[in-house]
């Protein structure tokens, strides 16, 4: 494309303001090129007050259109480019970062931002947006909207789009109201409702109970990542619903220990396991992973129920867990190690890659107090040797 004269913009007073009009090549989202008249103010009469001051001015803004390597501006609204950015990059996500940002796209963001172009998207409107996100929605809600809303805008930068763009320095967000406790279950809890289920879900929840590991990850432990020689839990994956996609984070691929007691279970539980194409330790009818939610609201909420203890998520497991770990003396650095947190502060608020003798001996006195049958028998069989 041949490239356009040298502009100097057209300068006009209006009033007591000094405004600038030129004109400025922009790429559609359909590709094609168009020609657009922009205006822009560049000050009052009392901040320019003459014309060499304004033509100053006015040169600063005129720099980039004027430069030998300018190239057309991509200038397209929000829902032209997410509709581009879902094609290209959505199905390379995670399903389940997927699952959230389209979540946050259809129901927050493009009704917001649809027909606004990405180069209008700047602080005042960003703003505008948290204040009415901010009735009825908590801060966390809020700061993972603005999450997917900065990777879509970085994005569109990153492909030569003009973006606005916004701080989020600069924003004002609601303060986070004081968190609730997250829910956990006592070691009788814990036993009691290991008694009563059957397997495999048992041996589901007493993985859950002794590791601390995450419910997808219970559900995504292969047989191969048990180690009984060692014993050691390779933790390498998680189910979520019928995939197996990585786990939470870097630090959470990780090696837990396998207490004495849930080596005994599990030793139990393979004696009976059917092989399957995936080799997974815990499978539907289909061989996939068994889905967290069917799995609280099937087989732990009947349980709970019965027992006469509010309903609650699979994560409780994992709540106990470290609470239990501070009940045996485990140190904090020792909890977050095992619980796999990158922040100890989360481990310290609410509940430990080396294992180390005191991670495992921790781990150990926890299985040993929830698998009391187990811890029974050798002390039965210590005392008759």
């Amino acid at each position: 494309m041949a490239r356009r004269r040298y502009q100097k913009g057209s300068i006009r007073r209006r009033g007591n303001l000094w405004t600038l009009r030129w004109r400025e090549d922009v790429v559609l989202a359909d590709g094609t090129i168009k020609r657009e008249q922009r205006t822009t103010l560049l000050g009052t009469v009392e901040e320019l007050p003459t014309k060499r001051l304004v033509e100053r001015e006015a040169a600063s803004y005129l720099a980039r259109v004027n430069r030998l390597d300018y190239r057309p501006a991509k200038r397209v609204t929000f829902s032209e480019f997410t509709a581009i950015w879902k094609k290209q990059v959505i199905d390379l996500l995670k399903p389940s970062t997927a699952k959230v940002m389209n979540s946050h796209l259809r129901f927050h963001l493009v009704p917001q931002f649809g027909p606004t172009r990405l180069d209008e998207m700047g602080q005042e409107q960003v703003q505008t947006f948290v204040g009415k996100l901010a009735k009825g929605r908590s801060r966390h809600t809020i700061l993972n909207v603005l999450g997917t809303l900065k990777s879509v805008l970085r994005m569109a930068k990153a492909w030569g789009y003009t973006v606005a763009g916004f701080s989020y320095s600069e924003l004002v967000i609601p303060s986070s109201k004081p968190a609730k406790p997250g829910r956990f279950f006592t070691a009788d809890q814990v036993r009691s409702i290991i008694e009563l289920a059957t397997e495999p879900w048992n041996t589901i929840f007493t993985v859950a109970a002794t590791t601390g590991l995450r419910p997808g990850e219970v559900l995504g432990l292969s047989v191969d990542d048990l180690d009984f020689e060692e014993r050691l839990i390779f933790v390498r994956r998680s189910a979520w619903y019928r995939h197996l996609i990585l786990p939470k984070s870097e630090r959470s691929v990780a090696t837990v220990p396998m207490p004495g007691p849930l080596a005994d279970v599990l030793t139990k539980y393979l004696a009976t396991w059917q092989k399957n194409e995936k080799r997974l330790l815990f499978v539907n009818r289909r061989g996939n992973p068994h889905s967290e939610n069917k799995l609280v609201q099937k087989r732990l909420w009947p349980i709970l129920d019965a027992l006469k203890i509010p309903r609650c998520g699979m994560h409780a497991f994992r709540h106990s867990h470290g609470s239990l770990l501070h009940s045996a003396g485990a140190s904090l650095k020792t909890a977050q190690q095992q619980l796999r947190h990158a922040d100890a502060s989360t481990t310290s608020r609410y509940y430990l890659h080396v294992l180390g003798s005191e991670q495992r001996d921790a781990a150990e006195k926890v299985a040993r107090i929830l698998c009391t049958d187990v811890a029974k028998l050798e002390m039965k069989s210590n005392h008759v040797n």
